[in-house]
């Protein structure tokens, strides 16, 4: 729908507020980067640690990358390009960030490859860079959440981590024209499901806040319902930095507020310090505050091979630029002008303080993390001709070898004539199919197209397929579709219960050891698992099992390590306990992997990762091995 009231920014306004949020960010990040992790009341009154300007940090790198990611793919975007920006400039092995670039390299796709095997998408790496939507999209907190969104699934898919994002991004593109804190609140918080475990933290925490609960009263509250052993869990450091802002007496009271509550510290402080610069713009914030920062920008030596900003003043006009091309691309009633002054008609609202005309998110809350679309032909985003579902089902993309997996292919046609044809599977040499069939799809109707696939027994990395969709015209060919995708190596596992003496063979979908499939009840005891890992050379590696029981290891017939206490379950490449992980020197070929593990009352949750060392030399540490293969 074309709207003809308008909301104007004026040029230097938008800089001002831009250039505020990316300085809020800096200040927030730097102020809590130092304690990131500690999950205890804070008492810090300033910087616990200082250097030449700011210090670097994923919360501010990310977006550098999409900020480049827009520049050199332009406004229609998606999670497939963004998913591209991380294989070529972003070598984090950080929790999330690692598993989903693991898939991406598999060949896996978004939403499926920031979901599949992904133990972390509940977590803060999304939400921290809402800011590069809310700017490029100011005024539109819709717009600014579905890009979020696209952002979000790529390593956060069918977690809150994605209602995080869409939650600050709304909050974030609204503040460059309202101030008043419960609207904006509220405006974030219509572009989430207000079931999700995000709204019920923020929601439970306004409550108290208006009981009149101190901010350590709330934060108590917080842990206690919407709390996490994990101190990366998006709703509690969600609610932490709401808190900030709700009971936060000016910008430095707020921003220590929130990191002196702990947890994903570096998280709650940039994503507040932006909001709030964002609000006020570059002079709100105190020179006590921004001296030490400067104009500077430290960019993490993982982020790399894009000409990232030298400053903030770049980063505000590369910002500046990007930003008009969105609202031209989205036909969005919102001008940046140079001679007119910031005016909000209105009318060019609803009575929430939103956009109208802007379609709010909600369609997209009940999206398939194990469901990816596929626009035809190929790159066309906005306007397909058809849309191509590829369901992998809820075990994922993975097949065991020697397995059957069915597909499920919707395809949806958008153009304005009838299409006919054929489709049919193709699939790696020595596998075997279902049968191709004809199909006739009518304008605005939808087929599906139900498929088995079985492997044979050459066990790789990543399997190529593709659909095979042959358009007929006249009853006779006319060309071919294909909509290339991948399957990855399910893991081979023989396992047995505290009584068993012959084993069972399963599969696992990703790098859990799923003993369920085995057992019906599994009671406390010693559950064992074995299974041989397949190297293609020789070379350093950590071996990783990630459970919080007693485990003990073995590497062909002896004790690689053992760990009889009981532990944090951290299924992160680079964090994972010191007591459940070993390096060593692998030798090319097939060795025999034994874990036995001692389950109490809690379900039994273990991971087993191969990763590469802290010191490598290139890309970066401790990122996963696909080439390593349990068979």
């Amino acid at each position: 729908m074309q709207i003809t009231k308008k909301i104007v920014l004026n040029e230097k306004d938008y800089w001002d507020k831009a250039y505020g949020g990316w300085l809020g960010k800096n200040i927030g990040g730097t102020l809590g980067e130092p304690v990131e992790g500690r999950m205890e009341v804070l008492e810090l009154t300033f910087y616990p640690r200082l250097s030449e300007g700011p210090l670097p940090n994923d919360d501010l790198d990310l977006q550098l990358v999409w900020l480049h990611a827009v520049e050199q793919y332009g406004a229609r975007l998606t999670a497939k390009e963004l998913g591209q920006e991380w294989l070529e400039h972003v070598f984090f092995p950080y929790d999330e960030y690692g598993y989903a670039l693991t898939n991406l390299r598999r060949g896996l796709n978004p939403p499926v490859a920031g979901w599949f095997g992904n133990p972390f998408t509940n977590c803060m790496g999304s939400p921290i860079r809402s800011e590069i939507w809310a700017m490029l999209a100011p005024g539109a907190p819709a717009t600014a959440a579905r890009y979020a969104w696209q952002d979000a699934i790529v390593d956060h898919a069918g977690g809150e981590g994605v209602y995080g994002e869409m939650f600050f991004a709304a909050i974030e593109s609204a503040a460059f024209i309202h101030s008043d804190v419960d609207l904006l609140l509220d405006i974030g918080l219509s572009m989430i499901p207000e079931n999700c475990r995000v709204a019920k933290a923020v929601s439970d925490l306004r409550k108290w806040h208006r009981e009149g609960k101190d901010w350590l009263e709330a934060r108590e509250l917080i842990l206690k319902h919407h709390g996490h052993p994990n101190f990366t869990d998006a709703p509690q450091n969600i609610a932490f930095t709401i808190l900030g802002w709700l009971y936060g007496e000016d910008f430095g009271d707020a921003i220590l507020k929130a990191v002196n509550c702990g947890y994903d510290t570096d998280c709650t402080g940039a994503t507040l310090g932006a909001i709030l610069g964002i609000i006020g713009g570059k002079d709100s914030l105190p020179e006590k505050w921004v001296k030490p920062v400067g104009n500077r920008i430290a960019v993490s030596p993982p982020i790399k091979g894009f000409p990232a900003p030298k400053d903030l003043d770049e980063l505000t006009f590369r910002t500046l630029v990007a930003c008009k091309e969105v609202l031209a691309a989205w036909n969005l009633p919102i001008t940046i002008s140079s001679t007119e002054k910031t005016y909000v008609d209105p009318a060019a609202l609803n009575c929430k303080g939103l956009l109208k005309g802007e379609e709010t998110p909600e369609n997209l809350w009940n999206y398939i993390p194990w469901e990816e679309c596929r626009p035809l032909p190929a790159g066309s985003g906005r306007q397909p001709g058809l849309e191509v579902f590829i369901n992998y089902g809820p075990e994922g993309p993975a097949i065991g070898r020697g397995e059957t997996k069915e597909i499920t292919f919707t395809i949806v046609n958008h153009t304005g004539e009838a299409w006919e044809g054929k489709l049919n599977l193709e699939a790696p040499k020595g596998w075997k199919g279902s049968g191709e069939i004809s199909f006739n799809l009518r304008e605005g109707k939808k087929l599906e197209y139900k498929v088995e696939v079985t492997s044979d027994n050459n066990v790789l990395p990543s399997y190529k397929l593709a659909l095979n969709i042959e358009r007929y015209h006249d009853g006779s060919y006319w060309t071919n579709y294909p909509v290339h995708f991948a399957l990855v190596a399910a893991c081979h596992f023989t396992v047995w219960g505290p009584d068993d003496n012959e084993g069972y063979s399963i599969t696992s979908p990703g790098n859990r050891i799923a003993f369920e499939k085995a057992f019906d009840k599994m009671p406390p005891g010693v559950y064992k698992a074995r299974t041989t890992i397949k190297n293609p050379a020789k070379r350093m590696v950590e071996i990783i099992t990630a459970t919080s029981s007693p485990v003990r290891v073995s590497l062909n017939g002896k004790i690689l390590f053992e760990d009889l206490e009981e532990t944090i379950f951290m299924p992160a490449y680079h964090r994972a306990p010191a007591s459940k992980r070993a390096e060593l020197l692998l030798p090319e070929g097939e060795h025999v992997l034994e874990i036995e593990v001692k389950k109490g009352e809690d379900p039994l949750d273990i991971y087993l990762l191969p990763v590469a060392t802290r010191d490598t030399r290139s890309p970066g540490s401790h990122y996963y091995y696909t080439d390593i293969l349990f068979i």
